[in-house]
């Protein structure tokens, strides 16, 4: 076995490819320090920080909202999420049609949750809860507490609905999300305040 000892490679003529080792060789590289980091389709960083590497679960998003949101009886309401936790794509319309939108070149895995705590107020409670998720206006995915806890005499009912879902959404796709409820009784519903809130993000490598 022969040893090469030098301090510069370079390629012979101007710049390009210098290739060492042939298809199906192992070329080993023992303790020793790169200055410049590997690009990510080597196994490498390609930088400093996940980031700078395109390493991000970004876009992200997470809303709730600050005051109480009227949810009508039988009827598809829209969570007006107003307040942003998270906006790293500056994506998500909180004043106007309270939608996320994939912006461009974001295309990918997206993975969205909710937590909603829907209010019930009246006398006697047993109707159904649940919470939908939309992409461009058609249900993706849905969690429900279908009977509801039924109870009587008492005027305040709370009702816990959280899921998550993973999908497929391509630039210029908007995800919104839905509360239901209906009741065979007299009484209101709405989304309790803070408690409440949604989210998504995109997925690294999926």
């Amino acid at each position: 076995m022969s040893t090469l000892k030098v301090d510069t490679i370079l390629k012979r003529t101007g710049t390009g490819t210098i290739t060492v080792g042939q298809s199906g060789d192992t070329v080993a590289l023992p303790s020793v320090t790169l200055t410049t980091a590997l690009p990510v389709a080597q196994g490498g960083i390609g930088s400093t920080t996940l980031a700078g590497a395109g390493l991000s679960n970004a876009p992200a998003f997470q809303t709730y909202i600050s005051s109480h949101q009227t949810v009508s009886s039988g009827v598809h309401t829209k969570f007006q999420g107003s307040v942003e936790e998270v906006d790293s794509g500056g994506a998500y319309d909180n004043s106007t049609n309270y939608r996320w939108t994939c912006p461009s070149g974001q295309g990918g895995v997206y993975f969205f949750w909710w937590k909603i705590f829907l209010h019930f107020n009246g006398n006697t409670f047993n109707g159904a809860t649940n919470a939908y998720l939309k992409k461009n206006g058609s249900q993706i995915s849905a969690t429900a507490n279908n009977d509801g806890p039924n109870t009587t005499g008492n005027d305040e009912t709370f009702v816990p609905i959280t899921g998550n879902f993973m999908t497929n959404i391509s630039a210029g796709d908007y995800v919104e999300l839905f509360g239901y409820a209906t009741t065979s009784n007299s009484g209101s519903y709405y989304f309790i305040s803070n408690s409440n809130g949604w989210g998504g993000m995109k997925l690294i490598g999926a």
